[in-house]
């Protein structure tokens, strides 16, 4: 247990004892994990009543400093990471291959829609739930099996999970996530003072085994993508889905939050692995990667409890996503040149991926990539791989940021790789795992 009174000064009310504390933990003179003093304790050496150091306390774990239980105490929770990812900025002549981007040529010529389109709306008040997308984000939801009856919509898929993570959790709870997974959604448990747990995954999702693992050490809520997985492509199979059914439910009070937002591109279809009726739940499906990424259109279905929680705190934020572009998604979906453009998309980007998979494999490579618009490659050591393909021509990502626990790797996007540049990126990386066999680290 960390002397915490001897970094501390008199403070007349919990509001100052709160602060010193936060500022001691912030400067990192309270490690992470640290356990704090009882609250008598603390109130008898800075001479307060016990009702003040437990206010202030109280306070720290609004705030996710510090997080409570009978049996541990009160202990420092880990600070949301700081660490920045940044893409190198691709010199002249080399092929960026950093960034999950569409190809504009796949996406839907979206002007006759915006000029068929006026803004209606001249007034506060009412759900600004477009009822056209409404209506067509219901069927589609409902189509795969799941509940449409509380929608939301949201600037993006991200948004969802981020706000829906807040909504079934709290600071100190522990979240079940992909390992490798999407970067924005251990950043989203990071940001709110939550602990991501690592679940394994193949090219068929979370492992079962691992999942429910997670779900032992006590993760209140569970954040996948069930296919278009980034940034290993894994999609779940209709076998994967039941087993994980089968897993969580054991945990009916456990919430299960799904990032499907490359629905309108997937190849495979969408399989559910938390069943019908679970209390706590939401699957998020965007426009923006599919349709334009400045669309900033997301709908999400999701439990009663947690639409509402959603959308009161959306009404306090941002207030509504406007009905405009909430039109235009519906239009977009209604029209059957943006429906024409999307198939080919889908069928492209397949076809690109697969360019790579078999470059790579038919030179000894192993490679993951069965969905979705990138291509994982596990390799010795990042940081020497991604230099290696930089001098030549090829500039790719790291994978520690997508990691937790996993084997370094690579993401390639392959949205934009043609098949003869695919042929001379895999022949670039067999010459740079030649030269640096072992490889060094992120």
């Amino acid at each position: 247990m960390i002397d915490l009174v001897q970094h501390l000064t008199k403070a007349g009310s919990s509001v100052k004892l709160a602060a010193q504390i936060e500022a001691l933990v912030r400067e990192g003179r309270i490690p992470p994990e640290s356990l704090l003093p009882p609250v008598r304790t603390v109130a008898k050496a800075l001479n307060v009543s016990p009702g003040t150091a437990a206010a202030a306390y109280k306070a720290l774990r609004a705030q996710g400093v510090v997080t409570s239980d009978r049996r541990r105490g009160t202990r420092v929770l880990p600070r949301p990471s700081q660490r920045e990812f940044t893409d190198t900025p691709a010199p002249p002549g080399a092929l960026d291959l950093q960034i999950a981007n569409p190809d504009p040529a796949f996406l839907p010529d979206l002007k006759k829609i915006f000029a068929s389109i006026r803004p209606k709306s001249d007034r506060y008040g009412g759900t600004h739930l477009d009822p056209d997308l409404s209506a067509r984000m219901r069927s589609n939801f409902e189509a795969d099996g799941i509940d449409g009856s509380n929608l939301v919509v949201l600037s993006g898929a991200i948004a969802g999970i981020y706000r829906a993570l807040r909504a079934c959790c709290g600071p100190g709870d522990k979240v079940a996530v992909e390992d490798p997974g999407f970067n924005e959604h251990h950043a989203s448990v990071r940001a709110q003072a939550m602990i991501p747990v690592p679940v394994a995954i193949d090219d068929e999702g979370m492992l079962p085994q691992s999942l429910a693992a997670a779900l032992r050490s006590g993760a209140r809520a569970v954040v996948l993508c069930p296919r278009f997985q980034s940034p290993t492509g894994s999609a779940l199979t209709k076998t994967r889905a039941a087993s994980l059914r089968a897993v969580l439910a054991g945990h009916p009070d456990v919430a299960v939050l799904a990032d499907d937002y490359g629905s309108l591109l997937a190849d495979t279809p969408y399989h559910d692995c938390f069943g019908k009726g679970r209390a706590r739940f939401l699957v998020v499906r965007s426009f923006n990667k599919t349709i334009a990424p400045d669309l900033r259109v997301a709908v999400a279905a999701a439990d009663a409890e947690t639409c509402d929680r959603l959308r009161r705190e959306q009404w306090l934020s941002d207030g509504w996503v406007s009905g405009y572009l909430q039109r235009v998604a519906a239009a977009a979906l209604a029209s059957r040149s943006v429906q024409a453009t999307l198939g080919k998309a889908c069928k492209t980007y397949s076809a690109r991926r697969e360019a790579l998979l078999t470059a790579l494999a038919d030179r000894g490579i192993a490679a993951r990539g069965a969905t979705g618009l990138n291509v994982w490659i596990p390799v010795a050591g990042e940081a020497d791989v991604v230099r290696g393909l930089l001098d030549r021509g090829f500039c790719v990502r790291a994978g520690a940021r997508y990691r937790l626990q996993s084997p370094p790797a690579i993401r390639v996007t392959t949205t934009e790789l043609e098949p003869e540049q695919a042929i001379r990126l895999a022949d670039a990386l067999r010459a740079v795992v030649a030269e640096r066999p072992t490889g060094r680290g992120p």
